[in-house]
C-alpha cells in the first residue's frame, strides 16, 4: 500500500516535470519570442544578413526549442509556432517596416518616375435615370484613422495621420483619431457603429492564407492570455523599433470582424489599409470580403510586406490625390508611378477604381431661419457626367424654391443658377450679369426626411468648364451655405 502511494507520487512529480520541460509557459514563450525578434533584428540591422536568410535562421532556431511542435512560415516572412502544450504565436518579423525590411528610396527623394501602369477599370459611363446610379462615394462625412504604430517608426514629417487628417479635412471631413493604445480591440469593434465613410487602419498585417489578421493594441510586455475577451483573435509578437523591445497582442481576422462588424451596414465606405498583405490575394477572402460584402465600397491595400517608408510615403501621396478630387484608381497610379515597389497597392473589387471622396460642407443652425429653411449640409460629388447633390436642413425641408449657384470661371459671379423647387431642379446658364434666362435642363428632385437630392448634367449644366464653385441662397429664409466664399468640386 505504501510503494503504491509513493510510486503514485513519483508518477505524478514525474509528469509535472514533464510539463515544466515541455509545456511553453508565458515566461518561457516570452523568452523565445524576445529572443528572435532582438536575433532577427540584430541580423537584418546591424549584419545587415538577407531577410529570408534572417528569417530562415530564426525558424530553425525556434524548431531547436524543446517547447516547440511546429513552424510554419507564411507569406510575409511572418512564422506561427505552434508549441506543444496547444499554444500558438504569430511572430511578425521585418526591420523598420510593417512586417518587412527597407525598401529603397523615399517616394520624396524619388528622382525617377517610372512610367504609370495602366488605370484601373473605371465603372463604365452609363446612362441612368437620375438617383438609380450614383458615383461610388461615402454616404458619410465622418472618417477614422486608427493608427496601432504612431508611437513607432514614422517617415514622414507632419505624422501620417496628421497629414491624411489634414486632406480629410480639407473635403469637410469629420475626424477621429484612434492612436496607440486607444487603437485597441475594443474600438476596433465598433468601427462599424461609427458609420464612417472612410476607415484608414495603420499597423501590422498578415497573410494567414484565407484570411487577413491586423494587429491592434495594447502591447503586452509578455505573452497575453489565450482569451482576449473578443471572438477572432489571435495571440501575436513584433518588434517595436522606436522602444527598441518586442510587445504583445491580438489580431483580429475576419471572424473578428463578421462577429462584430454586423450591427451596421458600412455607407459605402473606403477602407485604406497601411499594412503588409492588406490586400494580398491571400488575405482578401477573409475580413477584407466581408467588409465589402457588408456595405463597404472598396478595400485599398499593399498586396504583398511594405515597409514604413514606401507606406507612409505611399498613403500620404494617395490622401493628397483623394484631396485633389481624384478617383481611388487615379491615387494608385499615382503611388504606381513612384516606382516604390513591389508591393503593389491594391483595389478590392477590382472594378471599384472609379470610387472617389465626396466634398461636404457644413452650416450651422441659424436662430433667426426657420429649421425647414435652414441649411445644414451640403454633399457634392461628380462622376458618370453628372453632379450630385444632397442638401440637408435642420428639420424636413420646406420651400417653394431655393438657389444653387456654380461659378465655373473663377471670378465672383455665378454663370450658372440651379432653381431648386419641391420636386424639380431648372437649370439656367447666365446671359448677362446676374440675368439667367438661358434654361438649359430640367430635371427631377428627390425628398427624403431632412434630405433634398438632385443630379444634373455636367456638360449641359457647365459647358467646357471642369471646376465648379458653388454655393447655396434662400431668398426667404436669407440663409446661404456656406457664409461666405463657395464650396469647389471638379468634373
Amino acid at each position: 500500500m505504501r510503494f503504491t502511494r509513493q510510486f503514485g507520487l513519483m508518477v505524478c512529480w514525474l509528469l509535472m516535470s514533464a510539463g515544466t520541460v515541455w509545456g511553453a509557459d508565458v515566461a518561457r514563450i516570452t523568452q523565445i519570442a524576445s529572443k528572435v525578434h532582438v536575433d532577427f533584428n540584430q541580423l537584418v540591422k546591424v549584419k545587415k544578413v538577407q531577410l529570408p536568410v534572417a528569417v530562415s535562421q530564426q525558424r530553425a532556431f525556434l524548431l531547436t526549442q524543446p517547447e516547440v511542435r511546429e513552424v510554419q512560415q507564411l507569406k510575409g516572412n511572418n512564422l506561427m509556432v505552434r508549441f506543444k502544450d496547444g499554444n500558438e504565436l504569430l511572430m511578425f518579423l521585418g526591420e523598420n517596416s510593417l512586417g518587412s525590411d527597407i525598401q529603397p528610396t523615399p517616394i520624396q527623394a524619388q528622382k525617377k518616375v517610372l512610367q504609370q501602369v495602366e488605370k484601373l477599370t473605371p465603372i463604365a459611363k452609363v446612362k441612368r435615370p437620375v438617383f438609380r446610379m450614383i458615383p461610388c462615394a461615402p454616404n458619410s462625412r465622418k472618417a477614422l484613422i486608427f493608427d496601432c504604430l504612431e508611437d513607432d517608426a514614422n517617415m514622414v514629417s507632419p505624422k501620417i495621420w496628421q497629414q491624411v487628417k489634414s486632406d480629410l479635412q480639407a473635403l469637410g471631413y469629420t475626424v477621429t483619431t484612434r492612436l496607440n493604445n486607444s487603437a485597441n480591440l475594443a474600438n476596433a469593434a465598433q468601427i462599424d457603429n461609427g458609420e464612417y465613410g472612410v476607415v484608414m487602419l495603420r499597423g501590422h498585417g498578415g497573410d494567414l492564407g484565407g484570411d487577413f489578421g491586423f494587429l491592434v493594441r495594447p502591447w503586452y510586455t509578455s505573452y497575453p492570455a489565450s482569451n482576449s475577451g473578443y471572438t477572432g483573435t489571435i495571440r501575436a509578437s513584433a518588434y517595436n523599433h522606436a522602444a527598441g523591445a518586442t510587445q504583445f497582442g491580438y489580431i483580429i481576422t475576419g471572424t473578428f470582424s463578421s462577429t462584430y462588424w454586423a450591427d451596421k451596414t458600412f455607407p459605402s465606405t473606403i477602407f485604406f489599409l497601411e499594412s503588409c498583405h492588406g490586400a494580398d490575394p491571400g488575405a482578401l477572402p477573409g475580413m477584407p470580403t466581408w467588409t465589402t460584402n457588408h456595405g463597404a465600397s472598396v478595400w485599398v491595400g499593399w498586396n504583398e510586406s511594405v515597409s514604413f517608408n514606401c507606406g507612409d510615403n505611399g498613403t500620404d501621396l494617395f490622401f493628397q490625390k483623394m484631396k485633389e478630387q481624384k478617383t481611388v484608381g487615379d491615387a494608385v497610379n499615382a503611388v504606381y508611378a513612384t516606382g516604390c515597389r513591389p508591393p503593389e497597392l491594391v483595389v478590392f473589387p477590382t472594378n471599384r477604381g472609379a470610387c472617389q471622396l465626396s466634398v461636404w460642407k457644413d452650416d450651422g443652425n441659424e436662430s433667426s431661419v426657420t429649421n425647414s429653411r435652414d441649411f445644414k449640409l451640403l454633399k457634392l460629388v461628380s462622376g458618370m457626367g453628372r453632379l450630385y447633390a444632397t442638401i440637408s436642413f435642420y428639420s424636413a425641408p420646406v420651400f417653394d424654391e431655393f438657389f444653387f449657384y456654380a461659378d465655373t470661371n473663377g471670378n465672383t459671379g455665378a454663370e450658372v443658377l440651379v432653381r431648386c423647387h419641391a420636386n424639380n431642379v431648372e437649370v439656367y446658364r447666365q446671359t448677362q450679369p446676374g440675368l439667367y434666362n438661358n434654361k438649359v435642363y430640367t430635371g427631377t428632385a428627390a425628398k427624403s426626411g431632412n434630405n433634398y437630392s438632385f443630379s444634373i448634367p455636367w456638360d449641359t449644366a457647365f459647358g467646357s468648364a471642369t471646376t465648379a464653385n458653388v454655393w447655396l441662397f434662400d431668398m426667404t429664409g436669407k440663409d446661404r451655405l456656406p457664409n461666405s466664399d463657395n464650396v469647389t468640386l471638379l468634373k
